[in-house]
């Protein structure tokens, strides 16, 4: 792992919330919070429902914007703006994987419909870390 991919990893390593930009019907953004998890080559997950706006504006769209990170500053915290492509999975092996029994709260269980996971597949990372100017790039 590069020195850059270690900062990275120290803001993705744990479920966080995050801003999510989809593109709507209409054709502008639309921003809305999820919980995203990672994995160590950065695809980010996240649960929703099939019946949800994003759902929708992700199958029409799949390329997507996410900002997470520390956001308490001044501290020394850093942030990331992730540009990527989303997917939608809603096999019964995939939603029996990441499925978390807080979610009774939404969804009847990991064979509810409605339930579905949406990986994100970055394509750009750019962290931002405190006091400066320009980001450092991961990936295109």
């Amino acid at each position: 792992m590069t020195e850059l991919e270690e900062k990275i990893w120290n803001v993705l390593n744990k479920p966080q919330t995050a801003a999510l930009a989809t593109i709507s019907a209409g054709g502008a953004p639309w921003v809305r919070y999820v919980t995203i998890r990672a994995d160590m080559d950065f695809t980010l997950n996240f649960c929703t429902a099939l019946s949800t706006r994003k759902a929708s504006e992700i199958a029409a769209n799949p390329n997507i914007h996410l900002t997470c990170g520390d956001l308490l500053p001044p501290d020394g915290s850093a942030y990331l703006q992730i540009a990527g492509r989303a997917e939608i999975r809603s096999d019964a092996a995939t939603r029996s994987k990441y499925w978390q029994e807080g979610w009774r709260r939404y969804f009847s269980g990991p064979d509810d419909p409605d339930y579905i996971i949406v990986f994100v597949h970055p394509s750009r990372i750019e962290y931002n870390a405190p006091g400066a100017l320009m980001p450092e790039v991961w990936g295109k």
